[in-house]
C-alpha cells in the first residue's frame, strides 16, 4: 500500500466511490460520515492524507480543519477539500488544494502524489529528530521569504505584468525571466521560489526546466510553483496533473490568481521553513554526536570508525600510517591548584597548538578528559617519529597564558604504526599498542615521544 488516506463525506456514495478509485490505486481507505467520527479515525490511524467533502453533516470543511488543528497527530496531515466552495478561503484555512466536482482523476492522484511527497519528507525528517522540539507549522498570514522570487514565462512581458500584480500583495524582490534564457537565474543566491508559467503552445520547454530545477542541486532547495496557462478548463487540468508529476511543489489549478499565488508562496515557504529547520537541526545533532563540545576536535565516536577505516584501507593498498595517543602531564594538578575553568582554557589551547602542527588529511580527536589522539594516514615510521616530536615541542616550547595564569604545560605521546609492511592488526590492537608506548613514556619521565617497542624509527 502507498498510504492511509481519510475520506470524509456524509454521502455513502461519495466515500464508496472514492474508497473504490483509491483502493485501485493501492491506498488504504479509512471512512468517516462526520467530523467527529474523522477526528476518532485520525486520532486513531494518523492518515498520510485527508480527502473532504466541503459540506459535512455536522459542519463545514474549514471546521474539519479546525478541529484537525487541535490535535499534534492531525495537524501536518495535509488536506484536499472536494466540491463546490471558496477556493481562496479554504486556502487561507490551511487546507492544501481544492477540487471541484466531479473529479479529474488524473489531476486527484497528482495532488495526492505530489502532497504524500511532501508529507513523506517531512515525516523522514521528524523522525530523524526524535527529540527535538519544534514549532509545528503555522498557516495563518503571509510567510516573508528572505529571497527573491522569480517569475519565468514563455514571454518576458507577461512576467512583468505578473510582477506588477504580485508586487501589490507581496512585499520582496522579483525577477522576471523567459523561459529560454534563465542562465542568471541558476547565479548564486538562487530565488527562494521559482513560479514558472506552463503554457499549453510551449508546455515542453517548460515541463523540461521544471524537471531540470528539481534535480539540479543549486535549485533543489527552492519552491517550484507551476502557473498554467490554456484556454479551456480540461486543458489547465491536464498541464496542472503533468507539472505536480515533473516534481512542482504547488500549482495553480485554475490558472494565475495574485490572491491564490500569494497564498499558496506562503503555504509553500511555511513548509520549507520547517524543512529546513528540521534539516539544520539534523547537521546540528550529527555535529555535537561527532565533536568535543569543548575543543571543536572529533570525539572517539568520530575517531573510531575513521581509524577501522583507515586500517582497512591501508592494508589492502599496504599504505602505511601512524596512531599517537598523547595524555597532558600532571592536568589534575592543573584543575585542582587553579580550577576548571583554567584547565577547560589549557585544554582549548592544547587542542589549538596540536592541530595546528598536523595536515588537513590527519585526524586529530579528544578521547579522553587530557587525552588526544592523532592519526596519520599515508606516513611512515621517521615521517611519524618527527610528526610526534613536533607534538611535544608544540605544547612545552612556550608557556599556556590563560584566564589570567602562566603555566608550563607538557605532554607524553605514545606512537604506534599500521599498514606497510606491518602485520595486519585490528584498531583495538593499535589503540593498546599506542596506549602502551604512552605508559612507558608516562614512566620513562613525562614530556617525551615513546614509540611501541618492535618498530624502527628515527628518535
Amino acid at each position: 500500500m502507498q498510504g492511509t488516506i481519510l475520506v470524509i463525506d456524509g454521502a455513502a456514495t461519495g466515500r464508496m466511490a472514492l474508497k473504490a478509485q483509491l483502493t485501485a490505486a493501492c491506498f488504504r481507505v479509512v471512512q468517516a460520515d462526520s467530523i467527529a467520527m474523522a477526528v476518532k479515525q485520525g486520532l486513531a490511524q494518523r492518515p498520510d492524507l485527508i480527502l473532504s467533502a466541503c459540506s459535512l453533516p455536522d459542519g463545514s470543511v474549514e471546521r474539519a480543519k479546525t478541529a484537525f488543528l487541535r490535535h499534534h497527530r492531525l495537524a501536518e496531515v495535509p488536506m484536499i477539500a472536494l466540491g463546490a466552495a471558496d477556493r481562496l478561503t479554504l486556502l487561507e484555512a490551511g487546507i492544501d488544494e481544492v477540487l471541484p466536482l466531479p473529479l479529474d482523476e488524473v489531476m486527484l492522484q497528482a495532488r495526492i502524489r505530489s502532497l504524500l511527497r511532501r508529507d513523506g519528507l517531512a515525516d523522514a525528517l521528524e523522525l530523524d529528530n526524535q527529540g527535538l522540539t519544534l514549532p509545528r507549522r503555522a498557516n495563518a498570514g503571509l510567510a516573508e521569504p528572505s529571497g527573491a522570487i522569480a517569475l519565468v514565462t514563455a514571454d518576458l512581458q507577461l512576467a512583468q505584468k505578473w510582477k506588477t500584480r504580485l508586487s501589490a500583495r507581496l512585499y520582496h524582490g522579483f525577477q522576471a525571466f523567459q523561459i529560454g534564457a534563465i542562465q542568471p537565474l541558476m547565479a548564486e543566491p538562487v530565488p527562494e521560489v521559482i513560479v514558472i508559467e506552463v503554457n499549453q503552445h510551449s508546455a515542453g520547454a517548460a515541463l523540461r526546466l521544471l524537471a531540470d530545477l528539481r534535480a539540479r542541486a543549486s535549485t533543489r532547495g527552492s519552491v517550484v510553483i507551476a502557473v498554467p496557462n490554456a484556454d479551456t478548463p480540461a486543458a489547465l487540468q491536464d498541464l496542472a496533473a503533468e507539472a505536480l508529476d515533473r516534481g512542482a511543489h504547488d500549482v495553480l489549478p485554475a490558472g494565475f490568481d495574485s490572491h491564490e499565488l500569494g497564498l499558496r508562496i506562503s503555504a509553500q515557504l511555511a513548509h520549507k521553513r520547517r524543512a529546513d529547520q528540521l534539516r539544520s537541526s539534523l547537521r546540528d545533532g550529527l555535529r555535537a554526536a561527532m565533536e568535543d563540545p569543548l575543543t571543536g576536535l572529533k570525539n572517539r565516536r568520530f575517531a573510531t570508525p575513521f581509524l577501522d577505516q583507515l586500517a582497512q584501507n591501508a592494508d589492502a593498498q599496504a599504505n602505511p600510517f601512524a596512531v599517537l595517543v598523547a595524555d597532558l602531564d600532571h592536568f589534575k594538578a592543573v584543575n585542582d591548584q587553579y580550577g576548571h575553568p583554567v584547565g577547560d582554557a589549557v585544554l582549548v589551547e592544547a587542542a589549538r597548538r596540536l592541530k595546528a602542527c598536523l595536515r588537513a588529511s590527519d585526524l586529530l580527536a579528544r578521547v579522553g578528559g587530557e587525552e588526544f589522539m592523532a592519526v596519520l594516514p599515508r606516513t611512515s615510521a621517521g615521517a611519524a617519529s618527527e610528526m610526534a616530536a613536533q607534538l611535544c615541542a608544540a605544547i612545552h616550547a612556550q608557556p599556556f597564558c590563560v584566564n589570567g595564569k602562566t603555566l608550563s604545560v607538557t605532554v607524553s605521546i605514545g606512537l604506534t604504526l599500521g599498514g606497510g609492511t606491518r602485520p595486519t592488526r585490528d584498531r583495538q590492537t593499535l589503540v593498546a599498542e599506542a596506549d602502551q608506548a604512552l605508559y612507558a613514556a608516562k614512566a620513562g619521565g613525562r614530556n617525551r615521544v615513546e614509540i611501541f617497542s618492535g618498530i624502527p624509527a628515527a628518535a
